[in-house]
């Protein structure tokens, strides 16, 4: 075997100058002295570096220190790409690899086979997990080959190697053989591993080391939350998919979903698949969940397997049991921080929030859970409709109600807007925070567009993907647009809403493609140039809302076409909605409202309306906290940004610096004889 170490030979000057002629130089040696020969088991420096078997024969059948060079690189290559393959297939159980580890105490010993069966994996893909570089567990050095031999020194983590293992083992209790393996009556089965874990102190709730946003306030047109908090459990739409294991392996579960889901795009089915290995794969008893549902969070924790629930809708058919800690008193989502509200604006059903773990447990109330909510009369499947423009909503951005709603129904009569006007008008800003206010939570994705930005990029393309013996293959993989399109057509009554930041800084002709037709016609299907087998919709709950600057010159400007599928918004400081913005928001922090003079003043001198300055330069508390804070804005923010504009113009200091506007601001306030 390649990483089996059956003979050592001291690396020293003596023995390397056996092979200065013929068959290798004196650098091969020097070449030696790293991590990738002890990888691919062609050396060890265990009591000091010396070269194996296998090295040995490495050198005699690649003579040349090139065509040596040349496999000690391309087998490392394979072994480290079976390596980030392997944490890439078993990230999502690390946690419980860890906690099985933790239970194979000293004297005793467990096997990659062992580990593989409780986690529903490969062997050789649990030896190369815990062989990478990228991983660092505890007791990993008690996992030997099934036959109770020492792992080889490539298959062993950095960590252990040059360490030796057998003594180490032997000092813990581990008894060794005349063979020298360690004997089988000290190995720990799975079948012990998991008696050892089910005997184990139940964890108190919220201790849990994984947490998951479950979305089920629009399923398939559904609000299933009410449900969801009175029954006491979560779901997943699973009509299409059988009646399969709950323990079933991945490639099994992919098979399931290409099977049951034929019918739906290769995309579609992407979505599902990831969707359903979270909930049944991922998933433990003892993870802490949570659902958003109207700007609040409800926190519980899993409490079974997942099943099948019989006699139920479709659309919550696949089921959790879950233990709710405030079914009648929801955490209030402005507690979040990042990265949860980040997250939770994700359009699939389940995300991993585990990242924000630490974040989250200290919001599970310690008291005992209230008695759930008195039922409640099943809901009828809603309209696809906006949210409406409520003063509340347009106070907090400072703007008029009126002009917000016209914005909204523009972009419900045409679904494409795009918000245009100068610098610091805060279309990005406006664009994002109504999209959300328009529609739920998890319905608003951003895209943002630059020069090389393409069609394949944008909707769907083939990419590179590794492949066998260190190969690379090129697969089909859907773009944002059609993920997120994938989505809206799942969920017809629902308003979801693309946001593209900057969409004439791409050539949007090559972006777009075939869907400049399905833009102006919803009611129509097109044959896509990568998927030709299947007619695509564009549906018709998919609203897009782009943002333009309009200063920059270096950027293309939209052509007639384009133009005739969107309707257009502009945000200018000197008109509605942005129009006193900066004296509104001055007033509204308790600040004067020198800065909102002396911007009005700046714009009525620039006469070109796209090189207009907007309020948002001046929007920053920080500025006014110092009494240079003026000041610094001008001469590093905007009069450069003018400088650029006016390229070439003379005098621009007298004509937009501070001393100048100020003084005619004076002068305007002084009476008039």
């Amino acid at each position: 075997m390649l990483h089996q170490v059956s003979q050592r030979v001291p690396l020293t000057p003596h023995w390397l100058d056996r092979y200065r002629s013929g068959q290798a130089r004196w650098d091969v040696g020097i070449r030696f002295l790293t991590g990738d020969a002890a990888t691919i088991g062609w050396m060890t420096k265990r009591d000091g570096w010396a070269i194996t078997e296998a090295g040995i024969e490495a050198l005699d059948s690649y003579p040349t220190a090139d065509e040596l060079y040349a496999e000690l690189y391309r087998r490392y290559r394979e072994i480290d790409l079976r390596r980030k393959q392997a944490q890439q297939s078993l990230g999502d159980v690390q946690q419980f690899i860890t906690r099985a580890l933790a239970v194979v105490e000293p004297g005793s010993w467990t096997a990659h086979d062992d580990l593989a069966e409780l986690a529903d994996a490969r062997p050789d893909d649990v030896a190369h997990f815990l062989a990478s570089w990228r991983v660092r567990l505890a007791n990993a050095y008690r996992v030997l080959n099934a036959d109770g031999s020492i792992p080889g020194e490539g298959m062993l983590n950095a960590a252990y190697r040059g360490t030796d293992l057998r003594r180490r083992l032997a000092e813990e209790g581990v008894e060794f053989g005349a063979d020298g393996r360690a004997v089988q009556e000290q190995r720990l089965t799975a079948d012990a591993l998991r008696e050892l874990l089910d005997s184990r102190p139940a964890e108190p709730p919220g201790s849990a080391k994984r947490a998951w946003m479950v979305r089920g306030s629009n399923v398939e047109g559904y609000n299933l939350v009410d449900d969801w908090l009175r029954d006491g459990f979560v779901s997943l739409s699973a009509s299409q998919l059988g009646k399969v294991d709950p323990g079933i392996g991945y490639d099994e579960l992919r098979q399931a979903v290409e099977t049951g889901y034929q019918h739906k795009s290769y995309a579609y089915r992407a979505q599902r698949l990831e969707e359903f290995d979270r909930f049944l794969r991922r998933m433990r008893e003892g993870d802490l969940v949570l659902t958003p549902l109207h700007g609040g969070v409800y926190l519980g924790e899993v409490t079974g397997h997942a099943h099948f629930a019989e006699s139920t809708a479709p659309h919550a058919n696949l089921r959790r049991n879950v233990r709710w800690f405030n079914p009648r008193d929801p955490v209030d989502g402005n507690q979040l921080r990042a990265p949860v509200p980040a997250l939770l604006q994700s359009q699939a059903y389940i995300v991993d929030l585990t990242e924000a773990y630490d974040q989250l447990v200290p919001l599970v109330p310690h008291e005992p859970a209230p008695e759930p909510p008195v039922p409640v009369p099943a809901q009828a499947r809603r309209v696809l409709s906006f949210n409406a423009i409520t003063p509340q909503f347009a106070a907090g951005l400072l703007m008029d109600q009126a002009e917000l709603a016209k914005i909204a129904d523009l972009l419900w009569e045409k679904k494409q807007l795009v918000l245009f006007g100068p610098p610091g008008t805060g279309k990005t800003y406006l664009a994002l925070k109504l999209a959300r206010h328009l529609t739920d939570d998890g319905a608003v994705k951003l895209v943002q567009f630059h020069p090389s930005y393409t069609y394949e990029d944008f909707f769907e393309g083939f990419r590179p993907e590794p492949g066998g013996s260190g190969t690379l293959t090129f697969a089909l993989r859907a773009g944002p647009f059609r993920d997120f399109a994938e989505v809206a057509a799942a969920n017809p009554s629902t308003a979801y809403i693309l946001v593209i930041d900057e969409i004439n800084r791409a050539n949007l002709a090559k972006v777009f493609g075939e869907l400049y037709f399905l833009l102006e016609y919803r009611d129509q299907s097109i044959s896509l140039q990568y998927s030709p087998d299947k007619e695509f919709v564009l549906p018709e709950n998919l609203f897009l809302i782009g943002t333009m600057n309009t200063a920059d010159r270096s950027i293309a400007r939209i052509d007639t076409a384009m133009r005739r599928r969107f309707t257009f918004v502009e945000l200018d400081p000197r008109t509605p909605p942005v129009r006193g913005l900066l004296a509104r928001w001055l007033a509204a922090h308790g600040l004067p409202g020198d800065a909102a003079l002396l911007l009005d003043e700046l714009n009525r001198r620039i006469e070109d309306a796209d090189a207009a300055i907007g309020p948002s330069y001046l929007m920053d508390e920080r500025i006014y906290r110092r009494a240079d804070g003026l000041d610094r804005v001008w001469q590093h923010q905007i009069m450069p940004l003018l400088e650029d504009l006016f390229y070439g113009q003379r005098d621009l200091g007298e004509q937009y610096g501070l001393p100048s506007l100020r003084k005619a601001i004076a002068a305007s306030e002084q009476p008039q004889p």
